[in-house]
C-alpha cells in the first residue's frame, strides 16, 4: 500500500495542463486520490460571444432590482470576484445589483478538467438559481462584452425572453449594490499579477488596485504555491506556478506520521495537522512568514489553499486565496513559470513576532467535536465524504483500513463524479450564498448553528469551510482532524452492518459493544496486497 500511495502521488508530475481539479470518485478523496487527475483537455462552449439580443433600459433594470415578481430576473455575467465584492474592470465599486443571480461568461470557455461535464455545472447553476424558461431575464455586465455570451447560452437553453444591459453607470453609482462581507477571503488574479510582476522585477510599481490591498511595499507579501510533494513531485514545475511564488509542501504542516504504532504498517501512517505552535515556530519562520506578512495562496489544487489558509488565519496572518486557482490565471492570459532557474528559495525569519494564537477557534479539534456530539456544545458534525464511505462500504483511502461513520453526524457530500463539486463553480470560484445555503439546508443542516465539516484528513472540509465563509456562511467550520484520527484512536462509530463498534489497537481488530471481534474485511480491511 505504501508503494501504491507513492505511485498515486507521483501522478501529479504527469499533468500537462494549467488546471488540476479533484476527481471526486467518492465526494471527498484521500490525500493521494485528491491529487490524481486524468489529463485535462480545454473544452470550449458552443456559444458565440456575440448574439442578436435586444438591450434593456436602465429603468427596466432598476424595476427588476426593486420588484419581487417571480417571473423577472437579473443575471450578472461578470466574474464571481466582481459579483462578491471586488471592483474590477475599472469599476468604481464591487458587488452585484440587488436581486441578481450569477452566471459568469467565464464559465462557458474557461480551461476545464473534471470527471463531471462542464454542462453539469452550467445546468446546475441555472436550476439552483431558478433561471428558467418562463422567466424574463436581463443579463448585465460592466463592459458590454460578457452579457451577450451568457444571453446566447440562455437562449440555447430555451430561455427566449432575454435582453442585455451594460450596467457600468449603475455599478459606478453604487446604488443598491450587494456584496459579501468576506469577499476578500479570495483575491482576484489581476491584483496577484501586479504583485507578482513587482516581486519578480517585471514592473517597478504596483497597480492602484494592488496598492489598495497591500500598500506600496511588497516585501512583506509572500506568494505561495501550495500542494502535496516537493517542487519536483508537485505541479510547481510540471504545470507551472505564479511567478515569484515559493512552493510549500503540504507535508510540512500536516506531516505524515505514525500515531498508532500498533497498527499494521500499511495503515499506520496519518496526515494530521501539526500544532499551531509548531506551525508558527517552524513552518512559518522557515518560509519568512511573520505576524506582519500578507500571504497569497495559489496552486493547482484548491483544497490545500483552504487548509493552509485556516492555519494562517489562526495565527492572525492576513491571508488570501487567489480566486479560481490557476484556471482564472490562465483565462486572463497570464504566464506560469516552469523554470528551475527562477525557482524561489524562501528567506527564513528569525521569529514569527508573537507567541499569541490570535484566532484559536478558526479550526475545530477533537475535543470540540466530542463536545458537540455529547450535547455539551451546540452544533452539528458534518461528514462530507462519499456515500460509500458514509455507509461504511469502503474506507475511501488507500492508507486507512477502517470503514464506517460517526454516530450523530450528518451526511453532506462534497460532490460526486457525475455532478462535480457542490461548493464551487466550474472555474473553482465559490457558488453564491443562496446556492450554498440551499444545499446545506437541503441536507438537513441548520445554518444558524455551527457546522463542523470533516472527511478523512479534512482536506475537503477545509475547502468547504473556506468557500462557504467567503459567502458569509460563517458557521461552516473545518474539523482539523477527521475520520481517520477518530477511528484510529478507538472512538466509537457505526460500521456497514449498522453496529456500534470501536477499534482496539492492541488486538488490531474491530470490537462490538460486548468486546467481540467483528472484523470482516470491510469494516477493517484484509491484509494489504501489493498493487
Amino acid at each position: 500500500m505504501k508503494k501504491a500511495l507513492i505511485m498515486k502521488k507521483t501522478l501529479l508530475t504527469l499533468l500537462l495542463c494549467v488546471v488540476l481539479t479533484v476527481t471526486l470518485t467518492a465526494g471527498c478523496g484521500s490525500k493521494a486520490e485528491s491529487r490524481d487527475s486524468k489529463k485535462p483537455e480545454k473544452q470550449k462552449s458552443s456559444v458565440e460571444t456575440t448574439v442578436d439580443v435586444e438591450s434593456a433600459t436602465a429603468s427596466q433594470v432598476e424595476e427588476f432590482m426593486r420588484d419581487s415578481d417571480e417571473n423577472t430576473m437579473l443575471v450578472d455575467a461578470r466574474p464571481q470576484e466582481a459579483y462578491s465584492g471586488w471592483a474590477l474592470e475599472g469599476a468604481a465599486n464591487g458587488g452585484h445589483l440587488k436581486n441578481a443571480a450569477l452566471f459568469s461568461a467565464r464559465w462557458l470557455d474557461c480551461e476545464y478538467s473534471e470527471s463531471a461535464s462542464r454542462e453539469a455545472y452550467l445546468e446546475r447553476a441555472l436550476k439552483d438559481q431558478d433561471i428558467t424558461e418562463d422567466k424574463e431575464v436581463i443579463v448585465y455586465d460592466y463592459t458590454g462584452e460578457q452579457a451577450p455570451a451568457v444571453a446566447g447560452y440562455l437562449k440555447e437553453q430555451g430561455i427566449e425572453n432575454v435582453s442585455v444591459f451594460k450596467a457600468n453607470q449603475l455599478i459606478d453609482a453604487g446604488t443598491d449594490l450587494e456584496s459579501y462581507e468576506n469577499y476578500d477571503r479570495f483575491i482576484p488574479t489581476e491584483i496577484v499579477k501586479s504583485i507578482s510582476d513587482v516581486k519578480t522585477g517585471k514592473e517597478e510599481t504596483l497597480s492602484d488596485e494592488a496598492k489598495a490591498v497591500v500598500g506600496d511595499d511588497v516585501s512583506d507579501v509572500v506568494l505561495v504555491d501550495v500542494g502535496w510533494g516537493n517542487a519536483k513531485q508537485s505541479t510547481y514545475f510540471s504545470v507551472g506556478h505564479v511567478p515569484g511564488a515559493v512552493h510549500i509542501n503540504t507535508d510540512s504542516y500536516e506531516r505524515p506520521r505514525v500515531y498508532v504504532p500498533e497498527k499494521r504498517s500499511e495503515y499506520a501512517k496519518e496526515w494530521r495537522l501539526i500544532s499551531l505552535e509548531e506551525f508558527r515556530d517552524e513552518v512559518c519562520t522557515q518560509y519568512g512568514i511573520t505576524k506582519d506578512s500578507t500571504v497569497i495562496l495559489t496552486g493547482t489544487v484548491t483544497d490545500p489553499q483552504g487548509r493552509l489558509g485556516f492555519m494562517l488565519r489562526s495565527l492572525g496572518v492576513k491571508v488570501y486565496a487567489m480566486s479560481g486557482s490557476l484556471t482564472v490565471w490562465s483565462y486572463n492570459g497570464y504566464d506560469l513559470d516552469t523554470k528551475a532557474s527562477t525557482m524561489v528559495t524562501p528567506e527564513s525569519a528569525d521569529s514569527f513576532g508573537t507567541d499569541t494564537i490570535q484566532n484559536p477557534d478558526e479550526i475545530l479539534w477533537m475535543d470540540d467535536i466530542k463536545a458537540i456530539l455529547n450535547g455539551d456544545a451546540e452544533g452539528q458534525v458534518v461528514d462530507n465524504r462519499g456515500k460509500a464511505e458514509w455507509n461504511g462500504k469502503e474506507t475511501g483511502y488507500s492508507y486507512h483500513d477502517l470503514a464506517g461513520r460517526i454516530d450523530g453526524s450528518i451526511w453532506c457530500a462534497q460532490g460526486s463524479e457525475k455532478e462535480g463539486e457542490f461548493f464551487e463553480n466550474v472555474d473553482h470560484t465559490p457558488r453564491t450564498q443562496g446556492e450554498l445555503k440551499s444545499y446545506l439546508e437541503g441536507n438537513g443542516l441548520d445554518v444558524s448553528k455551527t457546522m463542523a465539516f470533516f472527511c478523512g484528513d479534512s482536506w475537503g472540509a477545509a475547502k468547504i469551510a473556506y468557500w462557504c465563509q467567503s459567502a458569509d456562511l460563517n458557521n461552516v467550520k473545518e474539523w482539523g482532524n477527521g475520520w481517520i484520527p477518530w477511528s484510529n484512536e478507538g472512538n466509537e462509530f457505526i460500521d456497514h452492518n449498522g453496529n456500534k463498534v470501536h477499534y482496539d489497537k492492541y488486538q488490531d481488530a474491530l470490537l462490538d459493544k460486548d468486546g467481540k471481534d467483528v472484523s470482516d474485511g470491510t469494516n477493517i480491511l484484509d491484509d494489504a496486497t501489493e498493487e
